[in-house]
């Protein structure tokens, strides 16, 4: 039996031809694949709202909190190294945080959203329009208020994922771009793949080839959203990496390749630490919000019933994340088959149009 079936792919590209011709997204680039290396895409759109360019595979999309899993990926291969462990306190690297109510919050509570960190910095968009260093915005993290004791509560947290990169900063004296370039981007060939201002050794992504999403400029003389050259040079860790549709395949085959017992950046065990759920080791947290919105290591599982799921078509197993710029990515496991789903589009809180697009790529498979 043909696993692959070319006639639910062109009712994919059915449908996301006609909401690109309705308006919105501008841009798609769309690629799904399995372990041994079989791959097809579905590219459409332009760069910009000028229509400059036509969309390739190799354009490089704000991917935003995709970011986050190669930022837990980073430190699990300081883990793999012995260089830092899940148990440890925070306040190990973070000595900012030795003075406060943060003392307790432990490594694993960083890479779960169970630090009680925010979210966002109350003064977020005062900062950015500051065109703020992210040292400002760790400062801030520092003086934060918890929302609630470590480990005891799940809460999206993405000042926790700085603070996590701010760690892997200070245990290698290289940024997390240049970390990011060096160990991952350079290893697996990711050549349309970057977070911030060009690491050393990288070629800079080429700014007719960054695609632009559909926001409405800010005003004033120092932008500072999604579009902007601060923003885009940033390299936030929560949420500031570009990338292309073919180099997140990449990635992601590889992740499938390792959990098949091949050779790569991380070992097999590290992985699968990484994709099942951490919730339940975790002696603090509600056992029913465990089960419910399971997450492992920067990886969130699939919720299949949920608004923020992958999908009806994956199962509880499946991994992957979600980006506002209207991304998103996932492996399923057991089938060894990923996706990719790469939009100009922000999603909204319910409705996001990436779950239907997410739904028929895992239909063209019948495994």
């Amino acid at each position: 039996m043909d696993l692959y079936d070319e006639e639910a792919f062109d009712s994919l590209r059915s449908a996301v031809q006609l909401s690109h011709e309705q308006g919105s997204p501008r841009a798609f680039a769309i690629t799904t694949g399995n372990r041994e290396g079989q791959q097809s895409s579905l590219v459409g759109g332009y760069h910009d709202e000028n229509e400059s360019s036509p969309i390739e595979v190799n354009s490089s999309f704000l991917i935003a909190s995709p970011t986050k899993p190669f930022i837990a990926t980073a430190f699990m291969m300081l883990v793999q190294r012995g260089l830092v462990r899940l148990s440890d306190r925070a306040c190990k690297y973070l000595p900012e945080f030795e003075t406060s109510d943060k003392r307790s919050i432990r490594l694993i509570h960083l890479l779960t959203h169970t630090s009680g960190l925010p979210d966002m910095l109350t003064n977020n968009e005062e900062l950015r329009k500051a065109h703020a260093p992210l040292s400002e915005f760790m400062a801030g993290t520092a003086q934060a208020k918890l929302r609630f004791k470590p480990g005891t509560r799940l809460s999206y947290q993405s000042m926790g994922i700085l603070a996590l990169a701010t760690v892997i900063e200070r245990t290698t004296g290289d940024t997390i771009g240049q970390f990011l370039h060096a160990n991952i981007f350079k290893q697996l060939g990711m050549h349309h793949s970057q977070l911030g201002t060009t690491a050393n050794g990288a070629q800079p992504l080429k700014k007719q080839f960054q695609v632009q999403c559909e926001v409405e400029p800010q005003p004033g003389d120092a932008p500072w959203g999604w579009n902007s050259k601060y923003w885009r040079d940033l390299g936030a860790p929560w949420g500031g990496m570009m990338a292309s549709a073919n180099d997140l395949a990449v990635f992601l085959r590889h992740l499938l390749m390792i959990a098949a017992g091949e050779p790569g950046i991380l070992h097999p065990n590290i992985l699968k630490t990484m994709t099942t759920n951490q919730l339940v080791t975790l002696p603090h947290i509600e056992p029913s919000t465990a089960r419910s919105t399971p997450w492992g290591l920067g990886w969130q599982l699939n919720w299949p019933s949920h608004p923020r799921g992958f999908g009806s078509m994956l199962p509880p197993d499946a991994y992957g994340h979600w980006g506002a710029t209207g991304t998103l990515l996932w492996v399923d496991p057991k089938s060894e088959i990923y996706g990719v789903i790469l939009t100009s589009a922000p999603i909204g809180l319910e409705n996001r149009e990436p779950l239907t697009y997410s739904n028929l790529l895992r239909g063209v498979w019948s495994k």
